[in-house]
């Protein structure tokens, strides 16, 4: 941050200390100063529950929270959530949401294994950033969702909930000043139109940062932020027990991309299937063995240059716009409600990217997306039995379609007299789906137990239509596509998933639960008019997980000293597991590279992911806490099946093949303490650390140029809340304390290219926020 914006900064806080104190601040310092959150209600059984009471392994964050935690991204969630990782798989505009070891396939039109939803509306791959301003709560579920949330997923479910309309006019305006002259304003209204019927909240958010990445080459510099958001929401209730909230959404983006830093070189010849591009066709202009044209001491001159410096081929660049509604109404008759989520989103992407991160064209590529997605989910709950019964039904749909250009062209080996074609893949997809729950309270001797059993039927289908198109300039559109010689395509999929289980409230301190899942993820389309050498492989199965899990919620107090602490082991048998393969250029040898696919998604093997995850908390005084958080995953192929043709891409033996972003063990840590600073202010300070073993990003075990050795991290906060109770409040944070550097995903990591990128975190940044609120806080 410079010295200019530190100053103005300074000099705003020195105005707004003077302002008129804002209205219904007076209570302020009868607030608690313990930690905020300690009893977070969530949605985890579209109910609202206690986090403590509910039955499945659950984090959830609240506002003030997010807020003292710095998160400004759902990447950051990684370092405050066990068994969670944000990543920026290839690139940080579409991040790989990992939970458990599932994750989404590297490449290709997959089913996603962990479900974003914004306002209860499943997002698609290509939509999936929430820029987490004016947030009410997230939570992140862990474990198959196979009955109650939207989408089938077999790792689990990442919740963001805006903040909701009310009847209290109130609103906050925050600018934030920081590193590499980041500099973002935010704020919302919230507007009481009729009392007790009609209220509109608008809130939006302006961000905009230099990249840390320098690019000595075309472009401009990588990992910048250039984005704007929007969002309104409408609050309708006429009549007494029915509610309808309306929230559009809008999210833009104008920036350069992500860096891929240039990591390793495959050998040649070739080993553990590496190395497919040095061949003699290319070595004239690609390994000539002299500066320029050479990989090897391409890759030497980045080992000197370190991370944080690439020089490109191309001009990269990320444009995404994001934009969606979701409409909730809730009916309630008697015991009985009645409730209907729709959701409609548009995702448009266009992107160019140095996937080799050198002045090398090796491996460069630009890509279009353009779907829209309409979803719709009614469920009807209730309760009997003097509300020891409860129960809910329902029925979802989701329909995705193409909407543009949707394709893509890599550019491998780039020499003269060599033509390129721009893929375009149009793919449809549908899910249809029933599903009902109860969960019913014991009485008498067993007092506190619970059975909880679930169920749900599931219908998918994908189809798609594929066409190369040499003009890159005009291409064709799904409209155009089969009628211009594209070949098409179709796969079904349908499957039973449940949830069965039972808990124990043994009082109101001490919770136990276990529980038995199925997830489902859906078959999928590859792509047609491949060469014969794929026959088969236009289309690939679903992939099904059984899941076992049990756990402790617990909360404690002893001699003044309060205490929370809660475990979860789980065990998770993965079955037909769908995993992406880069065949390379001519891997049938046909020599005809418009047949050559550039990924496949095969179903590949079967495994057991075994794991335990945990946090707590200790507030010895009023304003001190302690707490911490991990989580040991121990993830192992059982058995792999993979056709042999394809057992050079996975590794010699791929029974031992890795995980790839899942971490053994990490571990965090966090200490807040809170005071009055007289009539001041309230002062909170927070420390945060975290600690991640070694990250395979690649599968094969004899690889070792996509691993990341263990790193730590800490994070601090300091705020200075509702000074001089006027509403103002300053904060200063620093993100990544020590400047660790560490890769947070793979970029390219095929073999099959010759060479190996990986996209590395944010450096140390600091700044400050100044906030001005008014009215209800």
């Amino acid at each position: 941050m410079t010295c200019r914006s530190l100053s103005a900064l300074l000099l705003a806080s020195t105005v707004l200390a003077i302002a008129t104190p804002a209205n219904a601040q007076s209570e302020a310092q009868a607030q608690s100063l313990d930690q905020p959150g300690g009893d977070i209600v969530v949605t985890a059984r579209r109910r609202e529950e206690s986090a403590q009471t509910v039955p499945v392994s659950v984090t959830a964050f609240n506002s003030e929270m997010l807020r003292e935690k710095a998160v400004v991204s759902t990447q950051d969630l990684t370092y405050t959530t066990p068994g969670l990782n944000v990543a920026p798989q290839t690139s940080r505009d579409t991040p790989s949401i990992v939970i458990r070891g599932q994750r989404r396939a590297t490449a290709g039109a997959s089913a996603p294994s962990v479900v974003t939803y914004f306002a209860d509306v499943p997002l698609p791959n290509e939509g999936s950033i929430v820029p987490t301003f004016d947030i009410s709560s997230i939570q992140v579920l862990k474990g198959p969702q196979g009955t109650l949330f939207g989408r089938n997923t077999t790792g689990g479910a990442l919740l963001l909930y805006p903040v909701a309309p009310d009847y209290d006019l109130a609103g906050y305006g925050q600018i934030t000043l920081g590193s590499y002259n980041e500099t973002t304003f935010e704020g919302a209204v919230n507007l009481p139109i009729v009392a007790d019927h009609v209220a509109l909240r608008v809130a939006g958010q302006i961000a905009r940062r230099d990249g840390y990445t320098k690019n000595h080459g075309l472009g401009g510099d990588l990992d910048d932020r250039h984005n704007d958001a929007f969002r309104a929401s409408l609050l309708l209730e006429p009549i007494n027990g029915l509610k309808n909230t309306t929230v559009f959404d809008w999210y833009r983006a104008r920036e350069n991309g992500t860096g891929t830093v240039l990591n390793g070189v495959y050998p040649n010849p070739a080993v553990s299937g590496g190395g497919t591009a040095r061949t003699a066709a290319n070595r004239p202009y690609f390994d000539c063995g002299v500066a320029g044209c050479d990989i090897d001491i391409a890759f030497a001159e980045q080992q000197a240059a370190g991370v944080r410096d690439v020089s490109t081929s191309i001009v990269p660049y990320s444009h995404r716009t994001f934009w969606g509604v979701a409409n909730t109404t809730e009916l309630e008759v008697g015991d009985v409600t009645f409730k209907d989520i729709f959701g409609y989103r548009r995702s448009k992407v266009a992107a160019a990217r140095d996937m080799d991160g050198t002045y090398l064209r090796l491996y460069d590529g630009v890509s279009s997306t353009d779907v829209e997605q309409l979803s719709n989910e009614f469920q009807i709950l209730g309760s009997l039995l003097n509300d020891r019964l409860d129960w809910i039904v329902g029925a979802f749909y989701l329909k995705s379609d193409p909407t543009g250009v949707n394709g893509s062209a890599t550019y491998s080996a780039v020499i003269p007299g060599r033509t390129f074609t721009f893929n375009e893949n149009y793919n449809t997809s549908s899910s249809k789906a029933l599903f009902g729950q109860i969960g019913y309270a014991f009485g008498g001797f067993a007092e506190g137990l619970r059975f909880n059993g679930g169920f749900r039927y599931t219908w998918d289908k994908s189809s798609g239509c594929s066409v190369a198109a040499l003009d890159t300039a005009n291409r064709i559109g799904p409209d155009a596509c089969a009628a211009r010689g594209g070949k098409t395509g179709s796969e079904s999929s349908k499957a039973p998933t449940w949830t069965l289980g039972f808990d124990y409230k043994v009082n109101d301190d001490l919770f136990l639960y276990i529980t038995n899942r199925r997830g489902y993820r859906s078959a999928g389309f590859n792509q047609s008019g491949m060469s014969p050498y794929f026959d088969g492989f236009e289309t690939f199965k679903p992939e099904k997980v059984t899941d076992y899990e049990a756990g402790i919620k617990s909360s404690w107090e002893l001699g003044g000293v309060k205490g929370r602490f809660n475990i979860a082991a789980y065990t998770s048998k993965y079955n037909n597991i769908q995993r992406s393969i880069f065949p390379g250029a001519d891997f049938d040898g046909d020599g005809n590279p418009a047949n050559d696919p550039g990924s496949l998604i095969i179903n590949a093997a079967k495994a057991t992911i075994k794991g335990t995850e945990f946090d707590f908390s200790i507030t010895p005084t009023s304003g001190f806490t302690l707490s911490g958080f991990g989580a040991y995953t121990d993830a192992k192929y059982d058995e792999y099946d993979a056709p042999a043709a394809f057992i050079p891409l996975l590794g010699n033996n791929p029974v031992n093949n890795k995980f790839s972003y899942t971490p053994k063990w990490t571990i965090g840590g966090g200490a807040r303490y809170a005071t009055y600073l007289g009539n001041f202010a309230e002062m909170v300070f927070n420390a945060n650390w975290f600690h991640s073993t070694k990250v395979w990003y690649v599968e094969r075990p004899l690889d070792t140029n996509g691993i990341q050795k263990a790193y730590d991290t800490v994070n601090l906060k300091l705020d200075f809340n509702n000074i001089e109770d006027r509403g103002i409040d300053l904060g200063f944070f620093v993100r990544n304390l020590f400047d660790v550097t560490y890769a947070a995903a793979g970029g390219v990591v095929t073999p099959s290219v010759t060479s190996t990128t990986l996209v590395y975190n944010e450096p140390r940044v600091f700044g400050a926020q100044l906030r001005m609120s008014f009215g209800k806080r």
